[in-house]
């Protein structure tokens, strides 16, 4: 070999240990995915205790990860929880306040994926959008509207006229799935989204990429494969189950359903499940899986309380109602994420985090500038996922929640959790419930009379609260 060859070799080998090279530095940066379900409530999973519904992928997930007991939606709905998400504030502070949204997401926030893609990303959503007018006259708030290169069946519905190919139906037309025309008769739309952030992953190559992968499941209408149905009412069948009674909460005429026992749900559930083993075992088989964090959570409770006799398609117990109230059972969802080579595998988090906390958490895990004057609500994650820290600087989470919902006999109402303690204020009497989730999560044993002085310091701290994000209270 001669000198000047010896010479090259020496240069080439010094400077790739000492200055890395920009396509190394560029596969450091973690791809990241974010699956958020329908309405799934904290109880609907195996790893929170369900015996009725299979989630074998999420509870292998789970002891991968971190899971997160105690983490809430800043709504017990689902659009002003998707704004949280998006936005890292609590909803009030750009409208979004309803079920439906009323006006588009604000131009003049910088969405999660518009700083990732400033950070070099490429960012797609699939599913659920629910952050624009459902009667599709605000067209420019789109997901590609918001940071994303790619927007797969996302537009103003809040659920899909069906879960079977073609997902239309004459009769809910403003609820037909865009951008899903070339499937089959008998796809399910879970199953179709899955393989589209498949193929978006296959097709990112070295790019660093965000897919937000929001499922319409298990939102209604409640329609699972029929071979999964009929699983589950063997199954039913065989522990026994009986026919489900409703209990009517305290508050409103609204039937609770007592037990998880509903076929079709069930179904719904484990191809919820099967789909995110499906996108686990991409990322393990393509070797992505080392460099690509992924988050799971649900955008509020579950949907177990209505007029009809039985309840809800789900039961939420030990938790109290659901969605549409503010309740454990309409804000405590179950969240889990991974971190390979960070979070420790198997590890549970108690402490209460909430959904405006992803916006800073995305940025910090990303190595990407955190944004304070957009992500004004939100805490990074970043300590407690690393283990330096077990609880966050933060004395309180809030809620403020201002609408009649159907499903909801509670009214509007606002809600603080500090510490153990949690206390609801409903704005119809200003009657206000205390209670201790650390030794009654159910809140059957209301506190406020016993302790009078929580209740005064927790009230104060959730006017003062309101006052200074402009939370107005409705007249009632």
């Amino acid at each position: 070999m001669n000198k000047m060859l010896k010479l090259a070799l020496l240069l080439f080998t010094f400077n790739t240990a000492v200055f890395p090279l920009e396509a190394k530095e560029k596969k450091k940066k973690p791809n990241i995915v974010f699956i958020l379900v329908d309405d799934l409530g904290w109880s609907d999973v195996g790893f929170n205790g369900s015996t009725f519904y299979e989630t074998p992928n999420l509870d292998q997930f789970a002891k991968e990860g971190m899971q997160f007991k105690d983490a809430y939606t800043a709504s017990p709905v689902c659009s002003p929880t998707r704004a949280s998400i998006m936005t890292g504030k609590y909803p009030h502070r750009i409208n979004f306040w309803r079920a439906t949204p009323t006006h588009n997401l604000p131009q003049e926030d910088i969405t999660i994926a518009e700083a990732l893609k400033e950070g070099g990303y490429r960012t797609a959503h699939m599913g659920k959008w629910h952050l624009m007018l459902k009667n599709e006259k605000g067209k420019n708030s789109t997901p590609l509207d918001h940071g994303f290169d790619i927007n797969i069946a996302g537009h103003g519905a809040g659920q899909p006229a069906s879960y079977f190919f073609p997902y239309k139906s004459e009769k809910r037309k403003k609820d037909n799935v865009p951008n899903m025309e070339d499937g089959k008769e008998g796809d399910y739309l879970t199953d179709a989204l899955t393989s589209k952030a498949i193929r978006f992953m296959e097709e990112a190559e070295d790019e660093p990429f965000f897919l937000n992968l929001w499922f319409y499941t298990v939102h209604t209408p409640v329609q699972s494969k029929p071979e999964k149905t009929k699983k589950y009412q063997k199954k039913y069948t065989r522990l026994g189950l009986g026919e489900s009674k409703g209990t009517t909460p305290e508050v409103g005429e609204r039937n609770h359903r007592k037990q998880q026992d509903n076929p079709k749900y069930a179904g719904m559930v484990e191809s919820m499940d099967e789909n995110v083993g499906r996108l686990l075992d991409y990322l393990k088989k393509s070797g992505k899986d080392k460099n690509t964090i992924v988050i799971f959570m649900s955008d509020n409770g579950g949907l177990s309380t209505i007029k009809s006799s039985k309840g809800g398609p789900t039961c939420n117990l030990p938790l109290r109602a659901g969605k549409a109230w503010t309740y454990e059972g309409g804000i405590r969802v179950p969240m889990v994420i991974r971190w390979p080579g960070v979070t420790k595998a198997g590890t549970v988090s108690q402490e209460a985090v909430i959904s405006t906390d992803f916006y800073p958490t995305i940025l910090d895990m990303a190595g990407l500038p955190l944004k304070p004057n957009q992500h004004l609500d939100g805490l990074s994650l970043k300590p407690l996922l690393s283990g330096k820290k077990t609880e966050l600087d933060r004395e309180a989470i809030y809620f403020h929640y201002t609408q009649n919902h159907h499903v909801s006999g509670q009214g509007p109402s606002g809600a603080i959790r500090s510490g153990d303690f949690k206390l609801i204020e409903r704005f119809s009497d200003k009657g206000v419930e205390l209670y201790n989730l650390k030794e009654d999560i159910g809140e059957q044993n209301d506190l406020s009379k016993s302790n009078p002085k929580k209740v005064a310091y927790m009230t104060e701290q959730l006017h003062k609260w309101r006052k200074e994000t402009g939370a107005e209270v409705p007249k009632m």
